[in-house]
């Protein structure tokens, strides 16, 4: 039985006419976990493809979100999706593995990962690694849209693809980013608008070796040594309402290694966040990271790596 033989009769109660079934919706029950689909939808700019992700029922594509990624760089510039939530429950389900599909093609994302320490070591040097990884600072998947924008399980399920992650430090992961993700979707259970919700990771991270000099950290490299897998220097989300052409732009420094000194400097923006009109929002400042907020024209002057909105106004 397909989603599509399934039609609502009124209420809680549907129908599959192919096979003479009336009955409750919890009764329905899917025989294997249905598996999600990548689908290339053209260009995003130079360098990098438009890819939807999703399922494909009928013959046709229903998105879950766009990514937008570079084949050669293994760098996601940023995730698109939508979001209109009615209410804050989320269908459970066990945690999926991340997977690969064939867009990294002979790259095993997971052996990265699980890789970093060496890694760090190659790049920094020994006496480096015990200070950059630790069992409570360590380089996570994280998820550009996240899970728990998505209330059905087997939508969910759909984000735990490597196309819709990023090399995030654990401490920011779990402190200001987890704490704006949450702050995200209780703003948009207050507004019947659909927002528009980009997130991705820009610049590449550069971290002092045994000698103070700063190199930049790739989890991987190629063939031709050249880096790839870049772990950012800023994860970033954009919100845009286009019923009010209003947009907004948060940033996290992707390290918590920097003092006050190097923050400021990486700060390109009037961090608007201090406004009262931000309330709703409260960082999680104390794992370290630094976090903040810019206009969307501030934030594309610096990184022009989304597609134009048309925007008139703030957020908030």
């Amino acid at each position: 039985m397909l989603p599509s033989d399934i039609k609502c009769v009124k209420d809680k109660t549907f129908r599959a006419v192919k096979f003479s079934w009336v009955g409750n919706f919890s009764e329905v029950t899917c025989n294997v976990v249905p598996w999600f689909a990548v689908e290339e939808a053209g260009s995003c700019f130079r360098g990098y493809r438009l890819y939807r992700v999703g399922y494909k029922i009928d013959n046709v594509f229903h998105t879950t979100y766009e990514a937008c990624f570079n084949k050669d760089l293994l760098h996601t510039a940023y995730v698109k999706h939508d979001l209109q939530l009615k209410t804050n429950v989320t269908q459970p389900g066990r945690r999926p593995q991340f997977r690969e599909g064939e867009l990294f093609g002979k790259v095993k994302m997971s052996k990265a990962y699980s890789n970093q320490s060496n890694r760090i070591k190659e790049v920094f040097g020994d006496k480096k690694l015990e200070e950059y990884v630790n069992n409570k600072q360590f380089l996570s998947r994280g998820h550009l849209a996240p899970r728990a924008d998505f209330p059905l399980y087997s939508v969910q399920r759909t984000s735990f693809h490597y196309v819709n992650s990023a090399p995030q430090w654990m401490r920011g992961n779990a402190g200001d980013w987890a704490a704006l993700e949450e702050a995200v979707r209780r703003r948009a259970l207050r507004s019947e608008a659909k927002l528009e919700v980009y997130t991705g990771g820009v610049g590449v991270l550069a971290l002092p070796d045994v000698s103070s000099t700063y190199k930049e950290l790739y989890l991987g490299v190629d063939e031709n040594n050249n880096g790839i897998i870049p772990v950012p220097l800023y994860m970033f989300k954009t919100i845009y309402e286009p019923s009010t052409k209003s947009a907004v732009v948060f940033l996290s420094i992707n390290s918590s290694h920097f003092n006050s000194t190097m923050t400021d400097k990486l700060t390109f923006c009037n961090d608007i966040c201090d406004s009262k009109q931000y309330s709703w929002l409260r960082w999680r400042s104390s794992d370290g990271t630094h976090s903040f907020c810019c206009t969307y024209e501030e934030f594309i002057k610096k990184y022009n790596v989304m597609p134009k909105l048309n925007v008139e106004r703030v957020f908030y």
